[in-house]
């Protein structure tokens, strides 16, 4: 598995915003910075630049139309449409008395206003915020101004779209029938095709039955539809604040920040977290989970999605990943299809306040840009890093893969699959994600303390050689002379209750080994307690053909030690009469009651040893 791969591609010190914008095909990154990059720029503002990426060169988008000078005011706020070649930014004239929409065309150099109405007029107040269309063709952005359509009447800053080609505006925060918001919108986004705009509003009369909080709606600018997107899956109303929207390049999705609790079952974190609206079907899904879906305490936010919606980049303050313990802000990928999740930013020194924001993805490739800011006590300025990272190849596969890291301090976020994982010296930081992994050390068992913690297991080598690795999602510990297994609500100890439960006796290394093997490849318990139960070890035991009653009582004795409750019995002894269930299909369950779990797990957790099967 290809590692992911981070470059500092601009460093700004003191820099206003460095906020990064990517273009879709993943060539071009876009920011603003008050840092003079031309060697022309002397308008002490900031304005907004553009890398290319391949060539690396760098070229000053706030300038005048043909001209590489920049513009009197400051410039910030940048788009970009998916070739990267037309940009859209604000713009604040010198002495700040109107803020504008700007459309710079890369290939051409021409500049143009596009806060003005279908006639050409400026817009009488402050627009800003634009967001382009993929395409190019269509921007949309926020004005305070009443004279970009007829009948503004309503005082709040509303969200327009002017098409770039016919010079026609309208007015997107509006009903389905046209009718004015009651209150301001923000937070706007457009699709590739410029067909859908999302947005945030508090209005509460742009859609039946609407509450207080900030929600955020869809305009269909070809039918003029409104729908409001910050719900569940049944288009229940979210029950907090809801904002930030942003559109795969195929417009069927939306991802979004949220306060609200009720958008997805046992959401209890209490704090904000990012979701995904699939705008087809209706489901609503939450984004910031961990790799088998388990939420976490901490705020999410920024996101962006790739074209076809499976992946998507959030920036959060929680630990999705090992050895991300400094309660910074950092960011984030998840494959929306296997679950995995890996952090694309690296926590600062100990005197380093630096945290990541903004993550950008690109919608044709998993590359990433984000924005780490650094402040070191007893400098006399902060840094700003923008920084582009190569998302691995294999992130989020389900087919395991064989992946090594090297001497030193590695962090390694492995995919979806069984993989089996060597860190090769050094402290490493190993996340296995999905899947039933193995870790493989170099020294004898012996030579290892091993300790379990909440987010996984610490592994310490007591020679130095492979140092103390920090390791979750990881099932299996491969030593020089031993496998261990701690995956004990997995296969391993699946397999592990039912030998016990069968033969009242721990599993031997051999046995247990195929077994797990068994179970890894799809096996389930109640096959595994079929064969157990056909055993001759299992009808020395119970009897060649036992008695329902009799194999019931020793279930209750050598499973849970134990003589057993009357209700209980009768129970089980009644749906074993009536056909509903199989003696071995009883032997399951007892194998992973709850008592039987609570039994066994001082035994299990720290560790059972396996043979691996090698057939």
């Amino acid at each position: 598995m290809q590692a992911n791969t981070s470059t500092i591609i601009q460093s700004s010190v003191s820099a206003t915003d460095i906020g990064p914008r990517l273009s879709g095909n993943g060539r071009y990154a876009a920011f603003t910075t008050n840092q003079d990059l031309s060697g022309s720029d002397g308008n002490l503002a900031s304005d907004v630049y553009v890398r290319d990426l391949q060539s690396n060169s760098i070229s000053l988008v706030s300038s005048g139309a043909g001209s590489t000078a920049p513009l009197a005011g400051a410039s910030s706020g940048v788009s970009l449409s998916t070739d990267g070649q037309t940009i859209a930014f604000q713009y604040a004239s010198s002495n700040n008395a109107l803020v504008d929409v700007m459309v710079k065309n890369i290939a051409t150099g021409t500049l143009v206003n596009a806060s003005t109405n279908s006639s050409g007029a400026d817009a009488n107040g402050h627009s800003y915020n634009a967001a382009i269309s993929g395409n190019g063709r269509y921007v949309a952005y926020l004005s305070k101004a009443t004279n970009l359509v007829a009948t503004d009447t309503n005082g709040h800053d509303d969200v327009f779209v002017k098409d770039l080609q016919t010079g026609a505006v309208r007015n997107i925060s509006t009903t389905a029938a046209g009718v004015q918001a009651d209150a301001d919108s923000k937070d706007i986004a457009i699709s590739s095709d410029g067909k859908l705009v999302a947005f945030t509003s508090y209005a509460t009369n742009l859609v039946p039955n609407d509450n207080s909080y900030a929600d955020i709606f869809v305009k269909d600018t070809a039918t003029a539809s409104l729908q409001r997107i910050s719900t569940d899956s049944f288009g229940n109303a979210g029950n907090g604040n809801s904002d930030h929207a942003t559109f795969s390049a195929n417009g069927r999705y939306v991802v979004f920040a949220s306060e609200a609790s009720n958008l997805v079952d046992d959401d209890t974190n209490g704090t904000r977290d990012v979701f995904r609206k699939d705008l087809q079907t209706g489901q609503t899904v939450r984004v910031s989970t961990t790799a088998d879906g388990m939420q976490v305490t901490g705020d999410s936010g920024d996101a962006s999605i790739s074209a076809d919606g499976r992946y998507v980049v959030f920036s959060s303050t929680a630990s999705f990943t090992p050895g991300d313990t400094d309660g910074k802000t950092d960011i984030f990928i998840k494959d929306m299809q296997s679950g995995a999740v890996s952090r694309l930013s690296q926590s600062g020194g100990a005197d380093d306040y630096n945290y990541a924001e903004g993550g950008a993805l690109a919608a044709d490739s998993l590359t990433v840009l984000y924005t780490n800011y650094k402040y070191t006590a007893g400098k006399a300025s902060d840094v700003r890093n923008l920084v582009k990272v190569n998302v691995g190849a294999g992130f989020g596969d389900t087919a395991g893969q064989t992946i090594a890291g090297g001497t030193g301090a590695d962090v390694i976020n492995a995919n979806q699959g069984a993989d089996r994982i060597s860190g090769l010296g050094g402290n490493d930081v190993i996340d296995g994600g999905g899947g039933a992994d193995t870790v493989v050390f170099q020294g004898a068992r012996a030579n290892y303390t091993v300790t379990r913690g909440a987010g996984g297991l610490t592994v310490t080598d007591s020679t130095g050689v492979d140092g103390t690795d920090i390791l979750a999602n990881v099932e299996r510990l491969h030593f020089a002379n031993a496998d261990i297994a701690y995956d004990v609500n997995g296969t391993a100890g699946s397999a592990y209750r039912i030998y016990q439960a069968a033969f009242d006796r721990a599993p031997d290394a051999a046995g247990f080994g195929y077994w797990i093997n068994k179970m890894d490849q799809g096996l389930n318990r109640f096959d595994v307690a079929y064969w157990f139960m056909a055993s001759e070890e299992a009808q020395a035991r119970f009897g060649i053909a036992p008695k329902n009653a009799d194999v019931l009582t020793e279930f209750y004795q050598h499973v849970l030690h134990r003589a057993p409750e009357a209700a209980g019995y009768n129970y089980w002894l009644n749906v074993m009469d009536a056909g509903k269930v199989t003696q071995s299909q009883v032997l399951a369950y007892f194998a992973d009651s709850a008592e039987n779990q609570a039994a066994l797990v001082g035994t299990m957790q720290n560790g059972m040893a396996f043979t691996p099967w090698a057939g």
